[in-house]
């Protein structure tokens, strides 16, 4: 009960504060990076070339047109998912090269929308869109992101001698997670503040090679479904990827 004050306490406080900056993405649940729609500054979709970045809109939204400053060197193409009941449009992203910068306008039935693309070859942002007035994580990121609250994740509700920290780390230091834990479900990787790049995750399969897993990053934590044996934090590539590598086990 006290918890529950508190909390209300604290939303009301934060609701009756101006806001003082703009306000900051958050992962939902479906591990998409979404915006709160409407913000001045158009949101940054930063893809890798080779790699697909998906532009998630609204479901029920309809693709009117779809505009890049630079057609030649970005490959564009609407996309749809869902039944005919729930169709969810989806704008389908990739550079040809590096170094790229350009614009993107998306107008649908309902709004318009305006980003900014850059292509580089570390951290692309796979899965991105948008958060709606009428979405209560909107008000969530406007209110409390947007003053840089961090919506750090804490710890699973689980007994804690149920939590296994037996995780050992190797690599560069600059990616290791401060803490790392799961609970026999999800693996928890709890990365230090003010990380201005967030690392693409992939589990090590026996064989050393890296393999796709399912993952979101919110708050502070990845959470990882599943408990692989080992995982791997990358940024970069070629000769100027860098990498962290944790592990089970002593």
């Amino acid at each position: 009960m006290l918890r529950q004050i508190s909390v209300l306490l604290a939303l009301l406080v934060f609701a009756l504060i101006p806001s003082i900056a703009a306000a900051r993405p958050i992962t939902g649940p479906d591990g998409v990076l979404r915006y709160p729609f409407g913000e001045r500054t158009p949101p940054t979709l930063r893809c890798k070339p080779l790699f697909v970045c998906d532009l998630v809109l609204e479901p029920g939204e309809s693709i009117v047109n779809v505009a890049v400053g630079d057609s030649v060197r970005w490959l564009i193409a609407p996309a749809s998912s869902g039944g005919a009941d729930s169709t969810t449009p989806h704008v389908l992203i990739k550079p040809t090269e590096t170094g790229l910068r350009t614009n993107l306008i998306v107008t649908t039935n309902r709004r318009t929308y305006y980003l900014t693309l850059l292509s580089s070859d570390s951290a692309p942002m796979l899965r991105i869109g948008f958060l709606y007035q009428h979405d209560p994580q909107h008000d969530f990121a406007t209110t409390f992101v947007g003053r840089g609250i961090r919506p750090d994740t804490p710890p699973p509700d689980t007994a804690i001698d149920k939590l296994d920290f037996n995780y050992r780390m190797s690599g560069d230091r600059r990616l290791q997670p401060v803490r790392v834990f799961n609970d026999g479900t999800h693996t928890y990787l709890q990365m230090p503040p003010g990380m201005s790049e967030i690392p693409v995750l992939f589990a090590v399969g026996t064989d050393g090679g890296d393999t796709l897993v399912n993952y979101r990053f919110t708050g502070q934590y990845y959470v990882v479904d599943g408990v692989p044996a080992s995982i791997a934090l990358v940024d970069g590539s070629g000769r100027h990827q860098r990498r962290a590598v944790i592990s089970r086990g002593s």
